[in-house]
């Protein structure tokens, strides 16, 4: 598989994940219970999944080779993504303080603020780096770049990574699947 086509399958559960925060979020929003301890396992998948598993290939694999190939495509913004990824982080970490606190205004607009930079960012890597990368590196760079992600995903553990999707999807089904009348 194409190192672009691994990150890009892993954005779909950062997305289904997205949903069950924003179906979250508007529960909290409309005076309805939620489950703290499910959002914090919301959160939980995030910062695991989408950070400790996804970001950390980008910034450790990806971001330094296209750093080192820029002069082939100048136009190149990494320092921006990597922004959003600290940015992403931080969110995250202000949310799950504002969970256990009663500002539920706080912890709706943090909500907002995360699924619109997470979703935005995932558009920009689809649509403009990752299509760039593909053009500006050798086949052989890429080859290895898919190769060395394989391996980022041993380490992370297949357990690990199997044990946070299958939270992913106890957590669709209690907040995002309707319930059969």
């Amino acid at each position: 598989m194409e190192f672009s086509e691994m990150l890009i399958e892993e954005h779909k559960p950062i997305r289904r994940a997205l949903d069950v925060l924003e179906a979250m979020r508007a529960k909290v929003e409309r005076g309805d219970s939620t489950d703290r301890h499910d959002v914090n396992a919301l959160l939980i998948f995030l910062h695991y999944f989408a950070d400790a598993c996804h970001q950390a290939k980008e910034e450790s694999i990806l971001f330094p080779v296209l750093e080192r190939v820029k002069k082939r495509a100048p136009s190149m913004e990494l320092e921006g993504l990597l922004e959003e990824h600290n940015q992403e982080r931080s969110l995250i970490e202000q949310t799950q303080i504002t969970l256990f606190t009663e500002e539920h205004r706080e912890f709706i607009q943090n909500v907002r603020k995360l699924i619109d930079l997470l979703s935005g960012h995932m558009v920009k890597e689809e649509q403009v780096l990752f299509p760039l990368a593909e053009q500006i590196l050798t086949r052989e760079e890429a080859a290895q770049l898919g190769v060395r992600m394989e391996e980022s995903d041993a380490k992370f553990g297949f357990t690990q990574r199997k044990l946070l999707l299958q939270m992913l999807e106890h957590l669709e089904k209690v907040y995002v699947i309707p319930k059969a009348a």
